[in-house]
């Protein structure tokens, strides 16, 4: 009888001692893979063990007032233990065509360059670490700059408004220079204007807004002010265009 108590006291220390050093054991963050072999993916891609970061902004279809967005999440968790992930961010047209994608060590990306205006794009990210990838947050959505143009019916006003949007999205500075007005030429000749050049086809700082009549079309000028100073807007009215190229 003594023998068999003996025995079993045995038996439950062992299975103690089993458990406890199960316990203790460390789960890790990346499936084990079998000698030679890749990370075994889950069934949704991921090969790290971690949930989905969330998204923070911008989301819902917010209309942005900047054409180069900074992207923010909140950290993803690990499921067995933490870690400090990096974050891949994908950055996709609205029909989803890739637009860019980076991996960065925090919680936020600015997107390098300029995005079109008027235009939707949806994003998404996932944490990383050491080669392997957790699962995708949702997609979010925002949209760019909305830009009404103006027309030959819009107040001197309404020009000075949208020109200045232009500058400010373009990013060509407080300063007029000719390579600031060169930068703003695509969006003036689609808003209708005309820019006035030298002999050498280079801006020399004058705009002639649309009057919607043909035989007229220099009878809305605009002075930008002088080169190497901040810009201005000076309706002239009526004026005679002086440069090698009016067009």
């Amino acid at each position: 009888m003594l023998r068999t108590s003996r025995s079993v006291a045995c038996a439950a220390a062992a299975y103690c001692l089993s458990v406890s050093l199960a316990c203790s054991v460390d789960t890790p963050l990346t499936p084990a893979p079998a000698p030679g072999s890749s990370p075994t993916a889950a069934a949704d891609g991921s090969t790290l063990k971690v949930g989905a970061p969330t998204l923070v902004s911008p989301i819902n279809s917010e209309i942005l007032t900047t054409q180069r967005p900074t992207l923010a999440i909140s950290a993803a968790v690990g499921l067995f233990a933490t870690a400090n992930f990096q974050y891949e961010f994908e950055l996709q047209t609205d029909a989803g065509a890739v637009v860019t994608r980076a991996t960065v060590s925090g919680s936020t990306f600015t997107v390098p360059d300029n995005l079109g205006i008027n235009a939707a794009f949806r994003w998404r990210a996932r944490a990383t670490l050491n080669g392997a990838f957790g699962p995708y947050s949702s997609l979010g959505r925002f949209q760019t700059p909305r830009l009404t143009t103006p027309t030959a019916a819009s107040s001197n006003d309404e020009w000075k408004n949208w020109f200045f949007q232009v500058v400010d999205l373009r990013g060509v500075g407080p300063i007029v220079t000719v390579q600031a007005l060169i930068a703003l030429d695509p969006d003036l000749k689609a808003a209708s204007v005309i820019q006035e050049t030298n002999s050498a086809g280079q801006p020399r700082g004058r705009l002639y807004l649309p009057t919607g009549n043909p035989n007229n079309l220099f009878g809305r000028s605009v002075d930008l002010g002088d080169f190497g100073r901040p810009w201005r807007w000076e309706p002239k009215g009526s004026t005679v265009c002086e440069g090698g190229s009016c067009k």
